[in-house]
Order: structure tokens, then C-alpha cells, then sequence
């Protein structure tokens, strides 16, 4: 058979009296059928995506990474792999005459070769345009397999290089072409080198081994798996007329059938026209309809997980949720107009905007034949244009989304987008067009009601403005100023945004669009203008201010502003200063540059490899320029347990390359070694400036570490303690755990194919051991998660119940309302971060939840709570710039 796409599903069911008539009761029959069609309509789409999905996978000869196609690689690897083991004992112990490709087989794992032929096999026969010959296949197969065993000695040969390198290299490379002509290449300097032998060509010794060894191959597939079937085809026509390839009709039917059942259970979910369904429980709350793949209160990856929450008692978190998602939104026309039609421009002065074109690649230099230089320059310049686009790509197809799904949604008076938790608690919105994604969604999206917006509400409007322009690092007079100050381009704009094009030139440019055209309206109707644009007060590097609170740390506390100050404190301003202080003092006294000189002793070769020196490193980042752009992620992501080998990645991604692509970075000879220079002086400078976050980062992670270790008798070897889950809650009351289990697999590693991972047993997708490893490096962003929603959604329920605010505005660590009611919001913030660690020492609560799950002898392992500092928490509430 050949593989068909699934057939389509009918979600009439979806569509069911019993939800029509509960939302007709309450929104009216119109509104009611409305909602059902999206709701119906969000299956639809999904099932679109799979099939189109689908489809790309069997053009792309990629079917077998495909979701329907891997479970069967874990349950058809092991027989194929068992047949040929026992083919080549066969063939060793009880034939006189072997094989001719025996020897083929021998040097390579039959587990290996097993996963090859299969994933051969299954891309081939799920292409669309007809079944393959017996000797088209056999030969593939074959080839592959020498292909396989060829390069596959290199990564034997040098490990460590191919997992630092090559692995990542080949994985950059689209197209089996360019992976084989790279790992040619790299098999001719390694030859040179003395790493390998010069590879002998199966088919060189021994004429249509590669033939006779896939012919071979397939037999055994049939024999073990019964996956396919020869068929003789086109009798009597001379050019056509041979054995083809089919799928066998039961496993076609499997496949079809596991297709069908995934492209209906991945709604891609919108946004809804009546109030979500309020959460009473885990399951049954936001979309109306049932569904076939409903969503849950908590995102987690198993039902048992689930049912873990089923009998908590959490009113709270419960209520918080139901408020986030009970917000009643609508599309700011005016930014949508401008929107659609920017989108059309070829190209749009907007920093890092998506244009429709991709960049030409750089003009090929003329002796680029001749030249490896010339060669190896181009192919840098060229490597840079690629990785611009891809990332130009995504960001086209995410604005795409955007606007696509404003203009469907802008006539209604009001949308809504339900809710719910990750597992540590943090609050999202699930459908994909939402107000926590990027600056155009946030600029088209407005409150669907506003208010008056009064004096106080025109001074919040005017510091929002400016935080949307980038002007957020001076007091908020200065920043009211700023807008006074710009007025005139403002009106401008507002006036005619297509010909007055200064917004795009700002930090959020589409929301700075939208405080343009909220601007004219209170420069026209003064304290009366009927306000609808969200304001959010954004938490200065909220995981260090979380930690900095329940440390009572004075230091750390001051730097991410929870004390009061005239002017606002940028910790990633601090941190660089620091390091830019140690640039100068290193471009003075630092090491000069050396050469390290490198042995091959097989080969007899020397190369030499130079280090630079701290004095031309230091030099280098002076000349590039310190600033808080290059320490702010490294920084914002220190209390999510990133390290220094962490901060090296993010140099290196977010700084250096950035700026190699742009020809901004000439001055990094030595990226790698730059990257990782930058990175140990921010760990070193943010270390000093917050001492007590580092402290208790190191704590968590040592309570982890002895909660995930299992503790033996030493004579018996009875498990005593075993290997257990760390567990805490919350100061609203969310409980969380956190359980990395080691999955049951085995995973083979294909040089030109990728990974397959074997399950040991297929129906279980997590072993019962806990992953200690990822127990402790997990702890300290999961817990640091959950304080900042716990914030949040205690925040949430506060400014509502004391303060009457029903919009809201939320991600995070910010938090927003429409400006009638952001002063209100400003001090509910406050004193939700107040009440929680006033009233909850969350730290010595965690501790009280594990200690008792400690055997004896771990217990004086486990170290004493970092010292608390003198931060009063109550300055807080005095902070204008905490959440700002």
C-alpha cells in the first residue's frame, strides 16, 4: 500500500446541543453559535497544520521523524536488529559459503544498521511520487550504510571533537548532499592527519555489495517485521516492468490509523467571544466545548501528575486564574490599520523587523576555486546570511499569525483568552495570538472597555509612553518630561503614522504607536478621554528581587530597586560597570597572548593555536563597548540557575555573533575564547552584587541534591531512603512538584539520520528513577517560578478585591491594568510583595516540607538557611521604581 494522508475527522460533536444551550442561556444564541465555530474551527486548523505537516515530512523524505512514524522505530528497530544478529551468527558459525556481504555486515552494530534500513526504508515508501524499485531500494539502503560505517569511525575515532563540532555542524546543514561533501571533507584532513585510514569503498573490493547487502537487508525486514511487501508491477512494459516496494496493508493501516487520531487531538486554540468557562477543578474550565483533547488547569506531562491536584484545596489560585481570563479585550483598529499595511513594505526601518525578501548572499570573489581563503571568507560571510534568515523566517511567520488573527477577531466588541498554570504556577494564556506574546500583538490589543482616564491616569499614561520609547532608566518626572518635551512628534505621528515614521524607531515600536494614538486623544479631550490602552508595571529582574526579599538582602535588595531611591538602580548597569572596571584595570596588568602548541604524535604533525591574553581580550570588549546590553540576559537569568558556562552560550549567541553577522564585531578574533572571557567576568561581578541570590540558589540545590539520592545500607545494600521528589508550596496555596524522571530509553546515534531513541518498554514513557542530576539543576528556577506566580496571582485577586480592577494585563513579572486604575495596580503590587514574604519565611517552609524526608545520616549535610540580611521588607511599599 501507499500511505494516504489521514482522512479528515468530523468535530460535529463539538458543536453539541448541551454547550449551545448553557452559553445561549447566558450570551444569546448568536454569540453562543460563534464560539462553538471556533472552538470547532480551532480543530480544524490543527488537523490543516498536521496534514500539511504530513505531507512536508513524505516530500522531504524526513517521514520517519515524524510524530506518526517514530513510536513504530522503538517497536520495528529491536526485531530487525535481533534478525540480523542472528543472520550473522548463521552465517559465521553454520554456512560454508558466505555471504558476499558478510564482512559489510560485521563492521558495523546491528542495532545501528536496523535503525538505518528501517528509516531508509520508511522515508522512501511514504514519498508520493510512486514505490520504489526492489533495486532502487536495496541500493539506498546499502549506501547508506557505507555511508554510515564511513563516517561513523570519525566520530569513534575523535568523540569529543564530534560532539563539540561536528554533531552541531552537521545539524546546521539542510540536505544530505551538503552533510556528506562537510564530513568529506573533514575524513581528507583527518586522513592527512594520521586520525583514520583512507576508507576502502565496499563496492571497490567486492562489485554490488552495496546491493547485494541492502537486498539482503530487506529480506530480513520482511522476514522480521513484515513492515513491507515485493510486488511485481507494469508486466510486459519493458522500462517499468520489475519488483516494486509497497508498505504492508496492516502497517499502513497502523500508520494511517495513529495519523488520523493525532491530527484531531492539537487544536491550534483561539481566542473566544464570551467569557471562559471558569476552573472549578483540574479539567473542565476555559473553552466550552468538551473537545477531544480538552485543556487542563495545570500543564503537566502525565494524567497520574495530574491527578496529583485533583483534591487540593486552592480557592485562591482557582479565583486568580478565573479573573486573569474573565479580561475582556478588543483590537486597537488604528494599530491594525498601520499593521497591515507596513507588512506590505519590502522594507520597514524597524530594528530586527521581518521583511518578505531574504538578504542576497554575498557576491561569490573570483578566485574562490582557487583560493581556500577566499572560500573560507565567503562561506563566513554567507553562514551569517543564513542565520539572519532563519531567524527573519520565524519572526515573519509569528507577525503573519498576528495579523491574521486580529483581522479576524477586530469586529468583536469583546475577546477573551482563557487560562492556566504551568506546573510551578506560572500564569499563561493558551491561545497561541495572546497579550503575553511580542510588541505588534501587545500594540493591536486594547482593554474592550475603557474609563475616563482622570489627572492621575494621564501622569501613568505619560510614563508608560516613555517606557515604550526606551526612556524607562530615569525617574518618572524626567520621563512625563519626555513626553511633554516630544509632543509634537507624537501628534505627528498619531496623525499620520505612515509618513511619521519616528515610532518605529523606539524601544516597542507598536506600542509606542498605540500611546501615540491615546496621547491625541487626551491632548483633545483632556481628563475625560475614555482610556482603553493597557499600562504594565514591570518587576526590575524579578527572580533576583525574589530572592533579594526572602534574604532580607539590603545590597542585592537595592540594586534591583526594592528599596527607595531618587533614581532608578540598573542592576545590569551595575554589573556592567563592574566588569568594564576589570577591562581597564586587565588591558593594563592582564597576560599577554601565547601559542599553544598541539602534538600529533600518530601523524607526527605539529599545530600551533593561539590564546589570546586577558590584555587582548579586555582590549577587545572596550573596543566593542561595555554596556548593560551585554550583561542584561546573563543577569536576568542568574536566579534561573544559570552558570558561568551558561553566560558563555548567551555571550556568544546574543552578543558576539550578533554582531559578526552585523560586521559589528571585528574586533573578536577569537569568538569562542571572547565569549567565555565575558562570561567568567559577569559571573565574578554579579556574584559580588548579589551575594545572598547566589547563596541561596546553592542551598536549593543542595537540598535537591540530597532529596534525589538514594541512601543504601552499607553492608546489606537496602535501599533505606530512596531517591525522592522535591515538593513545596506556595504562599497562596499552589502546590508544586518537581520530578524529573529518567526516561526508559536508549537512544542511537545516526551520523546522517539523527537520533532514534528505543524504548525498553513502549507503553512506558518515563522510568520510575528520579534524574538527580536534573532534580538539582532544575530547583532554582523552578522554585523562583513559583514565587513570581504565586506574586502574581496573589496580586491579581488583591487589586480586585480591594481596589475593583477587572482588567488586567499579565506576564510574569508584569503587571497591567487600563491608566484609570494603575495607580491602584502600582500599590496592589506592593503590598502583594509585602504581604507575601512578611507573612511567609518561603525558605524555611521549604525546608519544614523535606527535612523530615532526609534519612538520619543526610541530615548533617544539609546546611543552615543562608543568613538573612537587614532589608526592611516594608520599604517596598515606599519603591516607586520596584515594579515601574
Amino acid at each position: 500500500m501507499i500511505l494516504q494522508l489521514p482522512e479528515r475527522h468530523d468535530f460535529s460533536e463539538l458543536q453539541s446541543t448541551e454547550a449551545f444551550d448553557a452559553l445561549a442561556a447566558i450570551y444569546g444564541p448568536a454569540l453562543a453559535a460563534e464560539q462553538l465555530h471556533l472552538e470547532h474551527e480551532a480543530y480544524t486548523l490543527g488537523e490543516e497544520k498536521f496534514r500539511e505537516a504530513f505531507e512536508k515530512a513524505q516530500d522531504r523524505g524526513e517521514f520517519s521523524s515524524s510524530a506518526t512514524a517514530k513510536p513504530l522505530l522503538g517497536t520495528l528497530v529491536p526485531l530487525l536488529s535481533t534478525a540480523i544478529t542472528n543472520w550473522i551468527d548463521h552465517q559465521v558459525h553454520k554456512v560454508r559459503r558466505k555471504h558476499v556481504a558478510l564482512g559489510a555486515f560485521q563492521a558495523m552494530n546491528p542495532e545501528t544498521m536496523a535503525s538505518i534500513v528501517i528509516r531508509v526504508v520508511m522515508n522512501r515508501i511514504a514519498q508520493r511520487d510512486g514505490a520504489p524499485t526492489v533495486t532502487e531500494l536495496a541500493v539506498s539502503v546499502g549506501r547508506m550504510l557505507e555511508e554510515e560505517c564511513r563516517y561513523g569511525r570519525i566520530r569513534v575515532a575523535e568523540q569529543d571533537y564530534y560532539k563539540k563540532h561536528l554533531k552541531k555542524a552537521l545539524a546546521q546543514r539542510n540536505g544530505m548532499t551538503y552533510k556528506l561533501e562537510y564530513m568529506a571533507k573533514i575524513e581528507d584532513q583527518m586522513v592527512r592527519d594520521g586520525k583514520v585510514s583512507q576508507f576502502a569503498g565496499w563496492d571497490d573490493s567486492t562489485p554490488d555489495i552495496l546491493f547485494h547487502m541492502g537486498i539482503r537487508m530487506l529480506e530480513l525486514l520482511i522476514e522480521s517485521t513484515q513492515l513491507i511487501e515485493m510486488k511485481r508491477e507494469h508486466a510486459g512494459i519493458k522500462k517499468l516492468d520489475g519488483e516494486y516496494i509497497y508498505l504492508k496493508a496492516e502497517w499502513a493501516e497502523k500508520l494511517s490509523s495513529r495519523a488520523y487520531i493525532l491530527s484531531g487531538i492539537f487544536p491550534r486554540h483561539q481566542p473566544m467571544v464570551v467569557q471562559p468557562k471558569p476552573w472549578q477543578g483540574t479539567t473542565g474550565g476555559g473553552y466550552w466545548a468538551k473537545g477531544r483533547k480538552p485543556v487542563t488547569f495545570v500543564r503537566v506531562r502525565t494524567k497520574r501528575a495530574l491527578k496529583r491536584y485533583r483534591d487540593v484545596h486552592m480557592p485562591e489560585v482557582y479565583k486568580a486564574v478565573n479573573l486573569a481570563q474573565n479580561t475582556a479585550w478588543a483590537i486597537n483598529k488604528r494599530v491594525l490599520d498601520v499593521a497591515n499595511t507596513v507588512m506590505t513594505w519590502a522594507n520597514v526601518p524597524i530594528k530586527e523587523f521581518p521583511t518578505t525578501e531574504r538578504q542576497e548572499l554575498p557576491i561569490k570573489p573570483h578566485n574562490i576555486d582557487t583560493d581556500e581563503l577566499a572560500l573560507k571568507a565567503w562561506k563566513k560571510e554567507a553562514s551569517a546570511i543564513y542565520r539572519k534568515d532563519a531567524a527573519r523566517v520565524s519572526r515573519r511567520l509569528s507577525y503573519e499569525f498576528t495579523v491574521e488573527q486580529a483581522n479576524k477577531f477586530c469586529d468583536f466588541e469583546a475577546i477573551y483568552f482563557p487560562h492556566n498554570l504551568d506546573w510551578r504556577g506560572r500564569v499563561y494564556a493558551i491561545p497561541v495570538f495572546n497579550p503575553q506574546s511580542n510588541d505588534m500583538t501587545k500594540g493591536i490589543l486594547r482593554a474592550a472597555k475603557g474609563e475616563p482616564i482622570g489627572n492621575e491616569g494621564i501622569g501613568w499614561l505619560m510614563i508608560h509612553g516613555a517606557n515604550t520609547a526606551g526612556v524607562d532608566k530615569v525617574d518618572f518626572n524626567e520621563r512625563r518630561q519626555w513626553v511633554l518635551d516630544n509632543e509634537d512628534m507624537i501628534l505627528r505621528v498619531a496623525k499620520d503614522p505612515l509618513n511619521n515614521i519616528e515610532w518605529m524607531q523606539m524601544d516597542s515600536p507598536f506600542c509606542f504607536l498605540a500611546f501615540c494614538f491615546e496621547w491625541e486623544g487626551v491632548v483633545r479631550d483632556g481628563d475625560k478621554h475614555v482610556s482603553a490602552i493597557a499600562i504594565a508595571f514591570d518587576g526590575s529582574c524579578s527572580g533576583i528581587q525574589h530572592f533579594s526579599a526572602m534574604l532580607r538582602d539590603e545590597r542585592g535588595g537595592a540594586a534591583v530597586n526594592l528599596l527607595p531611591n531618587e533614581s532608578v538602580q540598573d542592576i545590569y548597569k551595575l554589573v556592567s560597570d563592574e566588569v568594564e572596571a576589570l577591562l581597564k584595570v586587565l588591558v593594563v596588568t592582564g597576560t599577554e597572548d601565547s601559542t599553544e602548541v598541539h602534538v600529533d604524535e600518530k601523524a607526527g604533525e605539529i599545530t600551533e593555536k593561539r590564546i589570546c591574553g586577558t590584555k587582548t581580550l579586555a582590549m577587545a570588549w572596550l573596543t566593542f563597548g561595555m554596556s548593560r546590553k551585554v550583561t542584561k540576559r546573563s543577569v536576568m537569568t542568574l536566579a534561573y540557575g544559570s552558570k558561568a558556562y551558561g553566560f558563555t552560550d548567551q555571550v556568544r549567541d546574543d552578543i558576539v555573533k550578533k554582531a559578526i553577522d552585523n560586521g559589528e564585531g571585528t574586533m573578536f578574533e577569537e569568538p569562542g575564547q571572547a565569549s567565555r572571557f565575558m562570561a567568567g567576568l559577569i559571573w565574578d561581578s554579579v556574584s559580588v552584587v548579589v551575594v545572598a541570590a547566589v547563596e541561596a540558589m546553592n542551598w536549593l540545590q543542595k537540598a535537591a541534591k540530597l532529596l534525589s539520592s538514594e541512601v543504601k545500607d552499607k553492608k546489606t545494600k537496602e535501599v533505606l531512603k530512596p531517591a525522592m521528589p522535591v515538593y513545596w508550596t506556595t504562599p497562596d496555596g499552589f502546590p508544586v512538584w518537581q520530578e524529573y524522571m529518567i526516561p526508559e530509553t536508549r537512544r542511537i546515534d545516526l551520523m546522517f539520520l539523527g537520533d532514534i531513541r528505543i524504548q525498553s518498554t513502549v507503553t512506558v514513557r518515563d522510568s520510575d528513577k528520579i534524574d538527580a542530576r536534573k532534580q538539582e539543576s532544575g530547583i532554582s528556577p523552578n522554585f523562583v517560578h513559583s514565587q513570581d506566580g504565586s506574586h502574581l496571582r496573589k496580586t491579581v485577586v488583591h487589586s480586585h478585591e480591594c481596589y475593583g480592577i477587572k482588567f488586567f494585563a499579565l506576564i510574569h513579572d508584569s503587571f497591567g491594568t487600563i491608566p484609570a486604575h494603575a495607580g491602584a495596580m502600582f500599590k496592589a503590587v506592593r503590598e502583594t510583595m509585602v504581604e507575601t514574604y512578611e507573612n511567609n519565611d518561603v525558605l524555611a517552609d521549604f525546608r519544614d516540607q523535606f527535612m523530615e524526608q532526609l534519612h538520619e545520616t543526610q541530615l548533617e549535610k544539609m546546611p543552615e538557611i543562608p543568613t538573612k540580611g537587614t532589608l526592611d521588607i516594608r520599604e517596598i511599599l515606599k519603591s516607586q521604581f520596584a515594579f515601574a
